[in-house]
């Protein structure tokens, strides 16, 4: 089996996908991907577990927990982003490394192996790192620069959010680094993070699981909030600390308070790379979707989507969910792909989904006001609930003003239109000008009203 058999397997665990899916992500033939799931399905079959399954065009692999678990022990393929990141981790984490002793434990070619340390020999010439030959025994680190810890850091990360599909090489280099539990960790910087009205989320806690690892390597790890340190923030955040963090060594304890103390006054402290990256982005669509305001939660939102979709993508991080695209976001789609074209970017296709359906809410909000009178046409039924009706609507679209009329007089003419409304929602079909709704909904209602205001709001890109 090949590199590309072991990808497939990370998207299976995480999701059912069609085989267009699949391509969007491998970028290989789609002959080549079929191919690569018969040899899958063979070994599965040779270890006794559930093959891969098609239905509906979705690829499906149903395996429990355990099964998972033990696919992943007997499975041995890397891809190349494995191999180079299980070399650079473990050789910064032990400071010294034997690629013909490496070459053996992964099962790989000398060729192979040389090629996986050139890409980290590039890096470390980049970033200023330096190692030397030890005559007969190997490598030795001699020092290593800032960014090179960095993303030794990113990798480990990479790593706890990876750890249910780790191949052995790297989980056996994974469990050696870290000194605790991933699950019994994650609970409690969970509780810690919650009673300090912290936004939780896997790349939070996986970031955090991170820092005691990067603590032991290097033995010191500097959030920069040692300038709050007398503060009541400081203080009250640590009692937190170590009210559910009670065994947590000191400097890990203090790392932990200084992170969330730098985000309760400052905001999430980033990376500043992919922060730059991320309202390079963000201003680009604002231009290109001529988006006049967007509200603060939603910028929020769209920047910490962008920033982790481009940590995800650019550290070999495919973590992905099932989304189907709606067809009248296409044109978002495109817009945002010329923005990271122009830019050399790239995303998983998931994540490109994801920033679509928050780029639709942002035009929606942007463009509410485009609308504000709208004509109901109901039969007699629908119009006795008019009361009920009009409360409903009011409270998710309060600066719409609603006017209801019977559908019968209007289909017979006996009341003719005598306003101009942004909108006219019926229940049956009476001019090309009117929106049909099959049956009585304020939630439909709404979602021709946003339908009508994204419409609007794409008219003016």
């Amino acid at each position: 089996m090949n590199t590309t058999t072991a990808k497939i397997l990370k998207i299976l665990f995480q999701s059912e996908i069609t085989i267009d899916e699949m391509y969007l992500y491998l970028d290989i033939e789609k002959s080549a991907i079929v191919k690569s799931i018969n040899q899958i399905n063979e070994f599965l079959e040779s270890i006794g577990l559930n093959k891969i399954e098609k239905e509906d065009n979705n690829y499906r692999l149903s395996l429990e927990k355990e099964e998972w678990e033990y696919l992943y022990s007997k499975y041995d393929v890397l891809t190349f982003e494995d191999k180079v990141d299980y070399l650079y981790v473990k050789f910064i984490a032990k400071g010294f490394i034997n690629l013909e002793k490496e070459k053996e434990i992964l099962g790989v070619s000398r060729s192979t192996i040389l090629r996986c340390f050139q890409a980290i020999r590039d890096d470390f010439y980049k970033n200023g790192t330096e190692y030397e030959y030890v005559h007969g025994k190997g490598l030795k680190l001699k020092n290593i620069s800032v960014s090179d810890k960095i993303k030794f850091c990113k990798k480990v990360i990479k790593l706890f959010i990876e750890e249910d599909i780790l191949i052995t090489p790297l989980k056996n280099i994974f469990d050696d680094l870290k000194k605790f539990d991933t699950k019994s960790r994650i609970i409690k910087l969970y509780m810690i993070l919650k009673k300090a009205n912290i936004s939780i989320n896997y790349f939070t806690l996986s970031f955090l699981c991170a820092v005691e690892v990067y603590l032991d390597v290097f033995k010191k790890f500097e959030m920069g909030g040692q300038k709050y340190r007398d503060s009541d923030c400081w203080n009250e955040i640590a009692k937190i600390v170590e009210e559910f963090g009670e065994d947590f060594e000191e400097q890990y304890k203090n790392q932990i308070t200084s992170y969330i103390v730098i985000y309760l006054n400052e905001g999430e402290s980033l990376e500043n790379t992919l922060k730059n990256k991320a309202h390079k982005i963000i201003d680009e669509l604002i231009t290109e979707l001529n988006i006049s305001k967007i509200e603060e939660n939603l910028k929020k939102m769209l920047f910490y989507r962008i920033y982790i979709s481009l940590f995800k993508y650019e550290n070999n991080i495919l973590k992905i969910k099932k989304i189907t695209p709606i067809k009248d976001q296409e044109i978002l789609m495109g817009v945002l792909n010329k923005v990271l074209n122009k830019n050399s970017y790239e995303l998983y296709y998931s994540d490109k989904v994801s920033l679509t359906q928050i780029l639709r809410k942002i035009i929606i909000d942007d463009n509410l006001n485009s609308v504000k009178s709208i004509l109901l046409l109901f039969n007699e039924g629908t119009l006795s609930d008019q009361a009920v009706f009009r409360k409903n609507l009011k409270k998710t679209v309060p600066h719409i003003n609603f006017e209801m009329e019977a559908t019968y007089l209007h289909k017979k003419n006996i009341i003719p239109k005598s306003k101009n409304y942004d909108l006219i929602i019926s229940d049956e079909k009476i001019s090309s000008d009117v929106l049909v709704l099959e049956y009585f909904s304020s939630l439909k209602i709404q979602e021709l009203i946003e339908k009508k205001i994204f419409e609007i709001g794409l008219s003016k890109i």
